[in-house]
């Protein structure tokens, strides 16, 4: 076994030297290591073994001779003179000195020990030097090198900067991924077949559109990689993430390729069946995501019939109570492309399903619910308090979306829930992110049902109190600022769509409720008439509100062409009353409003 072995013993031990006595140690290395060059003609067995040997040392020293501000060692000194001529030989076979082969395969994994190091005309030789390697011959070799190619293709993705090193990555990736398919073939092990998919993901993630010339040729390799992953919950995680990543970055054009199908609906099917045993545990959550990507991806006329197909899965898993984060999400978007038929038959699932994920806000218990974790939470790292919070956040947020696309369906729903959750807020310490959750759902319900204020508090004594807290605390949310946004004018735009939402629903209770008119009216108009000032100077058009809104989808994808979603999000945003009715319009009314009760 590797941890007792001499050599596991020797570089645990040099570790534990090198964290006590850093300079002498360093010191003594490097002196070693020029002493080793020195020495030994590089042909000899001998001297390639002890040039292993100090490869693998510097390897597991690498943060205390480039790390901590402080440069021991002349890495690009190193590269260029000992590391890139071995990295740069691709005739070593099989009949090659066992030593040499060693040799180069470690000199790949420094490299990926010490990549921060390369220098950016450096890091390009590397790249495509170490994307040759995965071909050679000696597995260990190609494999060391999947690792290397995986790691350094996403070192440099930041954002959307185009860096020198990032150039590099595109301009050799698609000899990687042929040497990477390559070596697919060639790996008869879960482990090293887990290696070189996760290399494809990565190599997919970092190029996404560039790489649409050769979609066809990727999309080709994969269902014999299927078949392959049989019952391999590690395969199939992989395979998750290559389709991910091809979904993600090259959008409806990689779900309507005949390769990708003869996977994508396979896999999702096997990843999201709950009725087998752990599946739930191993592989739902990530076969919920490549869902979500693919629907929001997908184009109607093409692959409607498909979508229709997976309702009965997705129905299980809702009435589970499975992930509910990832499958009320799966849910909304299936309801935008195939509108309110997919959610009617739920009706009472989801009414109870948002009453229970919203149980820690409104439960009698102390603290708000069950947060406490089981012997079964703790073993598998399970934070049962973050995730109930998630939870609770995800249905509340569904609760908007649901009423925002289908009103008077989505008011049924979601009301009892949210109702509960106000009932609560006076007097309770919530955490910021559900209260931010709850009022925004809360401002949808009571533009729908103006009276609902009164009908929540309608048996509680201090009425009046209550409802003059909840309008304060609403206002209160939707002014908060942070400096962030402040920064940002698309943050900004986002912020008054919520301000302006909380505003005409305000106003319309002001109309309709005359209790809440006496308790908060006048906070409510001099809310609403600071926010006309705002519209009138920024002169925010309704397009730009649109677009500003519907960055949903976007970050549900990437890069990729998005699929219908996004067409039908932006006229359900279009015709959403607490985007287009008018400021001043609800202003003036509950002005009037106000006045009559003079």
């Amino acid at each position: 076994a590797e941890g007792v072995s001499p050599r596991h013993c020797g570089g645990a031990l040099l570790s534990t030297l090198m964290s006590r006595e850093t300079d002498r140690v360093a010191r003594s290395l490097l002196e070693l290591t020029q002493r080793v060059y020195q020495q030994l003609p590089p042909e000899d067995a001998n001297g390639m073994l002890s040039r292993e040997a100090c490869y693998r040392a510097l390897e597991l020293c690498r943060a205390a001779m480039v790390g901590g501000g402080q440069r021991r060692l002349n890495f690009s000194e190193w590269f260029q003179g000992e590391l890139l001529p071995i990295l740069m030989r691709t005739d070593l076979g099989e009949n090659s000195h066992v030593a040499m082969r060693a040799m180069q395969a470690r000199a790949v994994q420094v490299v990926q020990a010490y990549c921060t190091s390369l220098k950016p005309d450096e890091f390009g030789v590397a790249f495509q030097s170490i994307a040759r390697l995965m071909a050679v011959p000696d597995l260990v070799t190609a494999f060391c090198s999947a690792r290397c190619v995986s790691q350094l293709a996403l070192l440099h993705v930041k954002g959307t900067e185009e860096s020198v090193q990032l150039v590099s990555v595109r301009e050799h990736s698609v000899l990687a991924l042929g040497n990477t398919f390559a070596l697919a073939n060639r790996s008869e092990s879960e482990e090293c077949l887990r290696v070189v998919l996760m290399c494809v993901s990565a190599l997919v993630e970092v190029n996404g559109l560039y790489l649409e010339p050769v979609l066809q040729a990727i999309a080709e390799q994969l269902p014999s990689l299927w078949e392959r992953a049989r019952d391999s919950v590690p395969i199939h995680s992989c395979l998750l993430s290559v389709l991910n990543h091809l979904i993600m970055k090259m959008g409806y054009s990689t779900v309507e390729n005949s390769h990708v199908q003869t996977v994508l609906f396979p896999l999702l099917d096997y990843c999201t069946d709950i009725s087998v045993v752990n599946r739930a545990e191993t592989l739902l959550e990530d076969g919920l995501r490549l869902w979500l990507v693919t629907l929001v991806s997908s184009r109607l006329t093409t692959m409607g019939p498909s979508l229709r197909n997976m309702l009965p899965r997705l129905e299980a898993i809702l009435r589970s109570g499975l992930e509910p984060h990832l499958s009320l999400k799966v849910l909304q978007f299936n309801a935008i492309l195939l509108g309110p038929q997919v959610v009617e038959p739920l009706a009472s699932v989801l009414r109870y399903m948002l009453l229970n994920l919203t149980n820690c806000i409104h439960s009698e218990q102390a603290g708000g619910g069950d947060t406490t974790m089981d012997d079964d939470d703790r073993s598998k790292g399970i934070d049962r308090g973050v995730t109930t919070t998630r939870d609770a956040v995800a249905a509340l947020s569904f609760a908007d979306g649901l009423m925002q696309m289908f009103p008077d369906l989505g008011l049924s729903i979601c009301s009892p829930a949210i109702s509960k959750v106000i009932a609560v807020l006076p007097g309770k310490s919530i955490a910021a992110p559900l209260v931010d959750a709850s009022f925004h759902s809360f401002g949808r319900m009571l533009w729908m049902s103006p009276n609902c204020l009164d009908e929540i508090f309608a048996n509680d004594p201090n009425q009046d109190g209550k409802i003059a807290f909840v309008v304060s605390t609403y206002i209160s949310v939707v002014t908060s600022i942070s400096v962030v946004v402040m920064l940002s004018a698309q943050a900004q735009k986002v912020v008054f769509i919520d301000q302006k939402g909380a505003a005409l629903s305000l106003c319309l209770a002001v109309c309709r409720s005359p209790r809440v008119a006496r308790v908060a009216g006048q906070s409510i108009l001099e809310f609403t008439r600071r926010l006309l000032e705002v519209e009138s100077k920024s002169k925010i058009d309704l397009n730009a509100l649109v677009e500003a809104t519907s960055g949903t989808t976007r970050k549900v994808v990437g890069d990729g062409p998005l699929g219908d979603s996004a067409a039908r999000t932006a006229e359900i945003l279009k015709s959403d009353p607490l985007l287009t009715v008018s400021l001043k319009d609800a202003c003036g009314n509950a002005e009037k409003a106000m006045a009559s009760m003079l």
